[in-house]
């Protein structure tokens, strides 16, 4: 068992932020190659790009066998070529299609992850996938855009591999992001406008992601429930930063395969805290009573209203 440092998180925002991102190369965690995962079953959204691809990866060099849902079945399929190229031909990727943007989309992808597995239920499921949107937008149901796609989609998804039988224990990993202290609320209705809303709906939909978690360890006490912050990645989240924007953007930030790092700590290794908040650099982070996240009657609310959503 790796042994994770814990750090009290500080009060104010910008010193947070400012905390977690100064040196994050240097400072970022590492994985160990074991304990192996060999043949057990692995859900990662989000694994054609960014970290979830090395997410992805790293659960299949240990051995792990893959089911990726991906919107786009040709993208999934050089997806599978790369991690065969890299991990070796022996490893076992399945392609379910899904649009995180449409409910009835996630439950036909969660009743085809059911039929994958045969019988058997997952031993992970890791909830990446998300966006930073541009412009406001709605998912087909009518939920703002971040919102339906980095937190009620994958609710569902969870919602209804449980219900049919997928995921009866086993670990969930919840990705987030330590911007998310920037939010006070998550709702499925914000209404915004221009960068600073899209930054804004992103921040409150990462909320909303450690709020259901918490909740999700809570009432399931049989599943493993960890939520990670993988650090400041260079992505394309957020959309194309311009030559300036990527100069910054290779200074301060960590690479995709750096940011997998503390989300397979969270995958692979044995006797991490459920429920826990897991840092890239901090290990085990201790919120105060007063942060956003530890609202335990807002987190109770947000879950009733994602079950009314998802079951509709």
């Amino acid at each position: 068992m790796v042994d994770l440092p814990e750090y009290a998180a500080p009060p104010g925002a910008l010193r947070r932020l400012m905390g977690s991102s100064l040196r994050q190369a240097a400072r970022t965690l590492h994985c160990p190659d074991t304990p192996r995962l060999d043949q057990k079953l692995a859900v990662v959204t989000g694994a054609t790009g960014g970290i979830g691809l090395e997410i992805a990866r790293g659960l299949a060099q240990r051995g792990a066998a893959l089911i990726l849902p991906c919107r786009n079945l040709r993208r999934g399929e050089q997806t599978a070529q790369r991690l065969r190229s890299t991990v070796g031909e022996g490893v076992r990727v399945e392609l379910v299609e899904i649009d995180l943007e449409d409910l009835d989309s996630v439950r036909r992808a969660a009743s085809e992850i059911t039929r994958a597995v045969a019988g058997r239920s997952l031993e992970l499921l890791v909830e990446n996938a998300g966006i930073w949107p541009q412009r406001y937008a709605q998912t087909r149901q009518g939920h703002e855009i971040a919102f339906g796609v980095n937190l009620l989609a994958h609710f569902a998804l969870r919602r209804e591999l449980r219900r049919l039988g997928a995921l009866t224990a086993g670990r969930v990993v919840v990705l987030t992001g330590d911007i998310y202290v920037l939010a006070a609320e998550c709702t499925p209705d914000y209404r915004w406008s221009g960068p600073i809303g899209g930054m804004q709906a992103y921040c409150r939909s990462k909320l909303g992601n450690l709020w259901i978690a918490g909740e999700l360890a809570r009432r399931s006490p049989e599943l493993e429930v960890r939520t990670v912050h993988p650090g400041v990645v260079a992505t394309n989240l957020g959309g194309e930063p311009g030559v300036l924007g990527g100069s910054i953007k290779r200074r301060i930030m960590i690479t995709p395969e750096q940011g997998a790092q503390m989300p397979l700590l969270c995958a692979t290794q044995p006797g991490l805290e459920s429920g826990g908040y897991w840092h890239n650099v901090h290990g085990r982070m201790r919120l105060a009573p007063d942060d956003p996240a530890s609202h335990a009657a807002a987190a109770a609310k947000l879950w009733e209203t994602c079950e009314a959503l998802a079951a509709a």
